[in-house]
């Protein structure tokens, strides 16, 4: 069958479908992908094409990971840490051996449908200060869930995280258990932590100010609530809100020529969004979610709720997708010297489309939109810029690969 199987799939995803297995390893051992069939001996750089005038190659990293979310790169270009939505965190070698290590001293999550271990960021000054931030939906004692940001640390060549400890739990737990956790995290150069936290599939709690669901967070990096926060003057659930009105946001990056935060957020069916967050503390930080949106209701071609419009009281999106569905994760803007046509642009995965999509920029206006690797079929999850400017992606699917964009081999 799966000889079959590969006469179907396109030269790279013919290569990278040899790599299944089962991830399998325990904590602290090292494997190499070489564990799923024929790993060496595929043809692990191919063909990728060609985007805005520049040729790229798409090669395989490594393989064997479980529905991985999120990647961040360690000191050096080396390694890069990544998640695996089952509660699983890989150290895992960028020099193409597959090689992979399991950390330890992950804290127990509540993994199913699209909660588990979500994203991943590092303390801006790891090398002093070694820690790993990560997001994961967590179970109270009543089996009902939530997004919980946690921090541990981890020492230069230690394969465990130690004194890990829970900085901040979204509230309410509700008993959804299935799907918007958001969860992505951006840490800004003020040492300020942002985290999403998806409207857990209860649309009204997006605008209700009591709770954290279907918002935009912002912490300091021990998990306290800094004091110019827009909401502070009240008490509770509000003071670590810095924006509201979003649905599931799984999309977030700064903008390096601006130092702006974008964030891209799913629609209902369509109306998925690109926006970015306000820069100074304002309580007029309302994205709109249910009151409006360019999306429909599921199941029909019915609008969810009236289009935004000027006036209306609610921030307008830079961009949106209003005829099918995107399904936005993974953001990166772009500024390496790798591809100097793909400066200026901004690089979304999208989920529901299987591609990897440049969005062209002039200032904050974006002027056109590309998919690549559209023929791959791949949920694109994560894409990040690595230090060599090089781009790395992570594919949503049981056993998947990490692959990286290069300059076309001539």
């Amino acid at each position: 069958m799966r000889t079959q199987l590969l006469k179907l799939l396109s030269p790279i995803a013919a290569a990278l479908a040899l790599t299944a297995c089962l991830s399998g390893g325990s904590s602290g051992s090292s494997s190499p992908s070489s564990g799923c069939e024929s790993f060496e001996n595929a043809d692990r750089i191919t063909d990728g094409g060609e985007a805005a005038g520049e040729a790229f190659s798409v090669e395989l990293l490594a393989g064997c990971l479980e529905h991985p979310w999120a990647l961040a790169f360690l000191p050096g270009g080396d390694e890069a840490l990544v998640t695996e939505r089952p509660g699983r965190l890989q150290r895992v070698s960028l020099s193409g051996d597959g090689v992979m290590t399991e950390i330890a001293g992950v804290p127990e999550v509540a993994a199913g449908g699209q909660g588990g271990l979500l994203d991943i960021a590092l303390h801006p000054d790891f090398a002093n200060q070694p820690y790993v931030y990560l997001t994961y939906a967590v179970s109270n004692s009543e089996g009902e869930l939530t997004t919980e940001l946690g921090r541990g640390r981890l020492e230069p060549g230690s394969d465990e995280l130690t004194d890990f400890e829970v900085l901040f739990t979204a509230t309410p737990f509700t008993d959804v258990r299935d799907g918007h956790f958001g969860s992505r995290i951006v840490i800004d150069g003020n040492d300020r932590l942002f985290m999403t936290v998806g409207d857990r599939r209860d649309p009204d709690s997006a605008q209700d100010l009591n709770g954290h669901h279907g918002k935009v967070l912002r912490l300091n990096l021990d998990g306290s609530i800094p004091a110019d926060n827009p909401f502070t003057d009240n008490d509770g659930e509000t003071m670590a809100i810095w924006s509201y009105g979003h649905r599931n946001t799984q999309g977030m990056a700064i903008n390096p020529a601006t130092t702006e935060i974008w964030i891209a957020d799913h629609g209902p069916r369509a109306g998925d969004e690109v926006n970015i967050l306000p820069v100074a503390p304002t309580t007029d930080s309302n994205y709109g979610w249910p009151e409006v949106s360019y999306g429909r209701t599921y199941g029909s071609d019915e609008p969810f709720a009236p289009d935004p419009s000027p006036g209306d009281g609610f921030i307008e999106p830079i961009y949106f997708w209003d005829e099918e569905s995107f399904a936005p994760s993974g953001m990166s803007f772009y500024e390496g010297d790798a591809f100097p046509a793909w400066q200026d642009s901004v690089f979304i995965g999208s989920l529901v489309q299987e591609n990897l999509t440049r969005l062209e920029l002039s200032g904050d206006t974006i002027i056109d939109e590309q998919a690549l690797l559209e023929e791959e079929g791949w949920r694109v999850r994560d894409v990040r810029e690595g230090p060599d400017g090089f781009l790395y992606l992570l594919v949503d699917e049981a056993d998947a690969p990490l692959v990286r964009l290069t300059p076309a081999v001539e």
